[in-house]
């Protein structure tokens, strides 16, 4: 297979690093150790992160007392909500207070914070750092007009969680294609008197559009054509869009109350034992096997690369979030020494493995594929890697926010019946063009 082959070297060098080890622990990131500059050039520097809060993250800063002791430089993470990150980079960007030598940005933002970032293209090249380790889609998404403004460090992807016991005891294969998806859940609604699929059709903030991507992709189509300009509302785009809408319409095997769902809605559904299937990203695991949330079992849950139309390939979409180097920072070198080492495989290995840790979060491709991970968290990771080999990127811009409002109010207009999906859509589409015109 073409992934397994192109990675051979990657994996083969996770597994040299397991083999210093059988636990987490300081042999296991000694590989990232080792990208580092012999000397200590930058002893007594402080390197200062302004970072959303999330549990990888703060993995990262306990494991930065490791690099503190191998370099002397002493890096400090401030943490931000997520629900203010957006205001704190906005607001570094401009008035630069905090003095901050890194930041994490999510994907829909970097389009409008390249004055805050700086191109990290030399950098790589200075410090050989492979770039070919991330799959395509994750490290596209740092890249703004040929500049690469940050490396992948927190990834998500959607993947088809399914009731693998009523799969099992109704004779159903886990559904590789949409029509396997309408087929079991109209089955199990008939059966055993629970919903086939929960999928959110409410707004917020563009949460009704995330599995609709898969169905533009699966059918041909994409949110916009080479120009930039939209695309979703082209003859295939429409089809897809009604492919989507009539999972809830037309064949009714979603919830009734979907049509306002949002994806927690989705998801409760689900670990409530309400539905049958739910496509989400894949830290909703976690979620839907914690006792204290969720009526299921590790048992009774199921994963699967997301389904597509007859025999294409699997895509899936993603959420990504970099690490970058701010431009006004007066410690770059030492903020480039710390981007080095808390991106390299071995550490994001090392989270993954450590029994103190529950992040399922992999941006490489080696730890996608390596056994250890897959062995403690059910295979979803080599689920995702095959999927990610085809996966497309929305291509964001400082307009997208405009342009997803206008898109997901027409997905709300055509689940709830207001408007048909020609009609909504075609509506989207001139909305969207205006804005990327004006743009």
């Amino acid at each position: 297979m073409k992934l397994r082959r192109r990675t051979t070297l990657l994996a083969a060098a996770a597994a040299a690093a397991a083999a210093l080890s059988p636990t987490t622990g300081r042999a296991q990131i000694a590989p990232a150790l080792g990208r580092l500059k012999a000397g200590r050039p930058h002893a007594g520097e402080e390197v200062k992160i302004l970072c959303v809060v999330a549990t990888q993250f703060t993995a990262h800063q306990t494991r930065a007392a490791a690099f503190t002791e191998a370099t002397g430089i002493k890096v400090s993470y401030t943490f931000v909500p997520f629900a203010n990150m957006r205001e704190a980079l906005t607001a570094e960007m401009v008035g630069g207070a905090g003095g901050y030598d890194m930041v994490t940005a999510m994907d829909q933002w970097i389009p409008s914070l390249t004055n805050l970032l700086d191109p990290i293209d030399a950098r790589l090249a200075d410090k050989k750092i492979d770039t070919g380790a991330y799959p395509g889609a994750f490290l596209g998404v740092g890249r703004v007009g040929g500049k690469l403004y940050g490396l992948p460090t927190r990834g998500h992807v959607q993947l088809m969680f399914y009731r693998k016991d009523l799969f099992a005891k109704h004779g159903l294969k886990a559904p590789a294609t949409w029509d396997d998806v309408i087929a079991a859940g109209k089955l199990l609604q008939d059966k055993e008197n629970i919903a086939g699929i929960a999928l959110p059709y409410g707004k917020n903030n563009g949460q009704n559009l995330m599995v609709w991507y898969n169905f533009l992709w699966g059918r041909g189509a994409d949110v916009f054509d080479a120009q930039g300009m939209p695309a979703f509302a082209s003859e295939a785009g429409l089809k897809a869009t009604q492919d989507y809408i009539d999972m809830l319409r037309t064949h009714k095997i979603t919830p009734p109350a979907a049509v306002s769902f949002t994806e927690q809605d989705a998801v409760n559904s689900m670990r409530g034992g309400n539905s049958a299937m739910v496509p989400v990203w894949w830290w909703v695991r976690g979620g839907l096997l914690d006792p204290k949330v969720s009526k299921l079992t590790e048992d009774q849950v199921g994963a699967a690369a997301l389904p597509n139309f007859g025999s294409g390939a699997r895509s899936t979409y993603i959420n990504c979030w970099i690490y970058g180097l701010t431009a006004r920072s007066r410690r770059k070198d030492a903020a480039m020494e710390y981007l080095s080492y808390v991106t390299h495989p071995a550490i994001e290995r090392d989270i993954l493995l450590d029994p103190k840790e529950s992040d399922v979060v992999a941006v490489q491709t080696s730890n996608m594929l390596d056994p250890d991970v897959n062995r403690r968290f059910g295979g979803i990771h080599e689920m995702a890697a095959q999927a990610l080999q085809n996966t497309k990127a929305v291509p964001y811009s400082a307009d997208w926010p405009q342009m997803m409002e206008a898109i997901e109010t027409a997905m709300s207009e055509a689940a709830s019946g207001a408007k048909s999906v020609p009609d909504a859509f075609k509506g989207a589409e001139a909305a969207v063009r205006r804005i990327a015109r004006r743009g």
